[in-house]
C-alpha cells in the first residue's frame, strides 16, 4: 500500500486491528476524501482478513524475527562518541545517504517502551540487535508510524527520516542498517532516551551529534551547519531566561526559534523550566528550520523531550515565509482533524463489518 501524504498506513492498520480507542461514534463520520475512503476500506479489509500462520512477509517479526537474543554489551557514551560511532559504522558499511542512519537513531530514540531509569535498556538492546535487517527496517517503520496517532503534524515533518523504510533496500544498505543499529545500541541510545521521565531523556541531543558527524566537513561549512555544544546552549538559555525574568508573559505566548536546527536551545530551556518546578509542556514552542533533515530531527526531539502538545516544528525559510510559525500551527490543527476523521471512519467500518458478520451468523442458524 502506498502511503498518502497525510496518513500512516501501518498506523491505520493498527487502528483497524482495534488498538485505537473511541471506535463507536454517535453518528456516521464524514469521509474526508475519496482517496481516504479507499485507504480506509483497504486497511480494514486487510486487517480483518488476517489469519494466523498465513504471513509470508520476510520482514514480519512474528515469522522472520528471532527470540534467540544473546547478551549485548551496552554503555552510556557521550554525545560525541555516540555520533562518531554511528557515522563510522555507516560509512564502514559502504553507506552514503544521511537519512538512513539518522532515521535508525531516531526510531530507536522513539522506541515506545519506556521505563523508570531506562531499566529495560539492556534487555531490549539484546532483542533488537539480534533481529535480521529486514525485520529491523519493518520495526523502525512501525515505531515511527505509531506516533502518527499522537502527533500527525510532527510525524509529517519527521517523514524524511523514515521514508527509506518503504524502499527495497539493497544488500549494502541492509548491512549498514545492521551496523548502525548495533553501534547505536552499543553506545547507549536506549539508555539516553529510554527513560519514562522526559527530563531524563533531555540530557542530550543525540540527533544533533549524529547529523553533525554524518555530514562531511565541507558540507557543514557550505551549509553553515555546526553543532552547538550543550554547555553553550545551556549558557545561552540561562542568560535569556535571566534577561526575560522581569517581563510579563501574556497567556498563550509562544517561544519561537527561527533557526532551530535540531532544537538544542529549546532542550536547554525546557530543562531550566523543569529545574524551576515548571512543566515545559505548558509552554508553546515553535521551531522553524530550513534544512529538512534537521527539521525532521527537531520533530523527533520534540517527542523525546516531552515539549508538549503546543510544540510545533516547521521546515522552511522564515525570510521568505514570514508567517511560517502560524502556518505550522494551522497545519497542526488540520492534520489533527484529519487523523480524528480517519480514526472515526475506521471504527465505524469495523463496527459495521462486525455487526454484519454477527447478523449473518444468527440468520444462518
Amino acid at each position: 500500500m502506498t502511503p498518502s501524504p497525510d496518513s500512516s498506513p501501518r498506523t491505520l492498520q493498527a487502528a483497524a486491528a482495534g488498538e485505537t480507542p473511541a471506535f463507536f461514534e454517535s453518528r456516521k463520520p464524514t469521509v474526508p476524501s475519496s482517496s481516504a475512503a479507499d485507504l480506509v476500506s483497504e486497511t480494514v479489509a486487510k486487517a480483518l482478513a488476517r489469519r494466523p500462520g498465513s504471513c509470508t512477509d520476510p520482514s514480519c517479526a512474528r515469522h522472520a524475527g528471532t527470540t534467540q537474543c544473546p547478551p549485548f554489551e551496552t554503555s552510556r557514551s557521550s554525545g560525541a562518541a555516540f555520533g562518531e560511532a554511528v557515522a563510522g559504522a555507516w560509512y564502514c558499511a559502504g553507506g552514503s545517504r544521511l537519512d538512513i542512519p539518522t532515521g535508525i537513531v531516531a526510531a530507536l530514540a522513539l522506541w515506545p517502551v519506556k521505563s523508570p531509569g531506562a531499566e529495560h535498556a539492556d534487555t531490549l538492546a539484546s532483542y533488537i540487535a539480534a533481529q535480521p535487517p529486514r525485520v529491523l527496517v519493518r520495526g523502525f517503520a512501525e515505531c515511527a508510524d505509531s506516533y502518527w496517532g499522537l502527533r500527525p503534524d510532527l510525524w509529517e515533518v519527521a517523514r524524511p527520516l523514515f521514508d527509506w523504510t518503504r524502499e527495497d533496500l539493497n544488500s549494502t544498505q541492509l548491512d549498514g542498517v545492521t551496523s548502525v543499529t548495533r553501534a547505536a545500541l552499543r553506545h547507549g541510545v536506549l539508555h539516553h532516551t529510554g527513560g519514562s521521565d522526559p527530563a531524563e531523556r533531555s540530557h542530550i541531543d543525540l540527533m544533533s551529534w549524529v547529523i553533525t558527524n554524518l555530514r562531511h566537513h565541507q558540507s557543514r561549512r557550505s551549509m553553515g551547519e555546526y553543532h552547538t555544544p550543550p554547555d553553550v546552549s545551556d549558557l545561552i538559555a540561562t542568560m535569556l531566561a535571566a534577561e526575560d525574568s522581569g517581563r510579563p508573559h501574556p497567556q498563550g505566548e509562544a517561544i519561537i526559534e527561527p533557526t532551530a536546527g535540531t532544537g538544542g536551545l529549546f532542550r536547554s530551556a525546557a530543562q531550566n523550566l523543569r529545574r524551576d518546578g515548571q512543566d515545559p509542556a505548558d509552554s508553546a514552542w515553535v521551531m522553524t528550520e530550513l534544512d529538512p533533515l534537521a527539521a525532521a530531527a527537531a520533530a523527533v526531539n520534540t517527542l523525546i523531550w516531552g515539549l508538549g502538545p503546543r510544540a510545533v516544528v516547521a521546515c522552511g525559510d522564515v525570510l521568505v515565509h514570514a508567517d511560517l510559525d502560524k502556518e505550522a500551527r494551522a497545519r497542526q490543527r488540520e492534520l489533527t482533524r484529519h487523523r480524528d476523521a480517519l480514526t472515526s471512519l475506521i471504527g465505524f467500518a469495523i463496527a459495521t463489518h462486525t455487526t454484519d458478520q454477527l447478523l449473518r451468523s444468527l440468520l444462518a442458524h
